[in-house]
């Protein structure tokens, strides 16, 4: 099949062209054409963090009904993240997934836990875990505050040439609900400083200049981070890092209605660590945008703020989000290479780009059309997002999976002819 006249982004930059795919994506352009003028044809979005709760935690979410929604977003590759019951430490457990995941409607990454359990005590089966196929190692919602096993930990990565992706929080200092501030004074809400992520940040790039280990920094918040993590990259440290998509659309003063699907960890940034993350995607400091998405019931989120859970559902408002960042000022296809070429290069996966030979993971995206989110319209078995009720910007309208339909817009039913005939290849 052939998409014709379409706003085809490759990974790199915009340009106008035609799109023929199968399994792969092909030059030969002998087939029937269609005429997409409007649309976007984006590369799979590749998500590198995120937390399906499977297995032990599935009334949230689980793999089939969270990669449903990754699709519905856009988003064709997603990791998942080891923070289950039971944690995903070991290698029957990596197994375990990896057959899941074969019924599932994107392609699933599963990254194991640094120690057992992630109780931050004893070191989890690596190299077994990295033989069953994971792509890194973490503990993350935990930091793992010995550094004589973090170090360990490290050098083992380095022999399997894997990432560690640590969630860098302070224990001690890191037990707030809002970043501490004017705001969090304001709203009376126990707050945690900056310094309980930066701490962390100023350590795992120590014991990577010792190890030599890639380390990995997630979802960075702060200014004082960002600081950090630009000066470990000057001086060569292996050290990188990515950024929520939510820390680059909301600040602490949103918190100002107590909404608790708001609540996030690490906790949304002053307006300045905003600036300062803007700063270190436009520099490169920081190497990728996740979404974190983090599912809760809603019997879990709507109690008092301080009593409920972080975490925030994200991956059906993705792109909606990086249009509202760019409406900010954010270059587009900077923007869009943080979800796509970036992460995929980061993490030496052969996706995130339109390009010959590859496999044929791609969005169609209209960014004029609008929709809303609803409990309805959401995929995910849990709708903790603060865009609930609200009507966004831009709507992924087909997404494909290695040349295959994992998502068409109205399940099936179209009002407009056009786009019926664009959603039947």
């Amino acid at each position: 099949m052939i998409l014709d006249n379409a706003n085809i982004f490759d990974g790199e930059r915009f340009h106008k062209g035609s799109l023929a795919f199968n399994e792969y994506f092909d030059e030969d352009q002998t087939e029937e054409k269609l005429n997409i003028d409007g649309l976007w044809v984006l590369p799979g979005l590749v998500d590198t963090h995120a937390h399906f709760r499977d297995p032990g935690q599935t009334s949230r979410e689980d793999l089939i009904s969270g990669t449903k929604s990754a699709v519905h977003g856009g988003i064709t590759t997603v990791f998942a993240m080891p923070n289950t019951n039971p944690a995903i430490d070991n290698e029957a457990m990596v197994l375990y997934l990896k057959e899941k995941s074969k019924y599932a409607t994107a392609n699933v990454k599963i990254v194991g836990a640094i120690t057992k359990g992630r109780e931050g005590k004893e070191l989890a089966e690596m190299h077994r875990m990295a033989r069953a196929g994971v792509v890194g190692f973490s503990d993350d919602g935990n930091f793992l505050s010995d550094a004589a096993l973090a170090r360990h930990a490290m050098e083992y990565a380095y022999e399997l040439d894997l990432p560690i992706i640590s969630h860098c929080q302070d224990k001690d200092l890191g037990s707030g609900h809002m970043r501490e501030g004017w705001y969090s004074t304001l709203y009376g809400i126990y707050a945690m400083p900056d310094v309980a992520e930066s701490i962390a940040v100023s350590r795992e790039i120590e014991l990577s200049y010792l190890t030599k280990a890639h380390v990995h920094i997630a979802h960075v918040s702060t200014a004082r981070s960002v600081k950090l993590i630009r000066q470990a990259k000057k001086d060569g440290i292996n050290i990188t890092c990515d950024v929520c998509i939510h820390h680059l659309v909301f600040t602490d003063k949103d918190l100002g209605d107590y909404d608790t699907s708001k609540k996030i960890n690490p906790p949304l940034p002053t307006m300045e660590d905003q600036n300062a993350l803007y700063e270190g995607l436009e520099d490169g400091t920081i190497d990728a945008i996740i979404t974190d998405h983090a599912p809760y019931t809603s019997e879990e989120k709507e109690i008092e703020f301080q009593s409920a859970p972080f975490g925030i559902i994200g991956f059906e408002t993705l792109l909606n989000e990086i249009l509202i960042v760019s409406q900010g000022g954010m270059e587009i296809e900077m923007l869009l290479k943080k979800v796509t070429s970036d992460p995929a290069k980061l993490y030496k996966l052969n996706e995130g780009r339109i390009k010959k030979g590859l496999s044929a993971n791609f969005v169609i995206f209209d960014p004029d059309q609008k929709w809303n989110v609803s409990r309805n319209s959401i995929l995910s078995k849990s709708s903790n997002t603060p865009f609930l009720n609200k009507t966004l910007n831009g709507k992924v309208i087909a997404t494909y999976v290695n040349g295959r339909q994992s998502y068409r817009r109205g399940s099936g039913i179209c009002a407009n002819s056009f786009l019926c005939n664009v959603l039947r290849f």
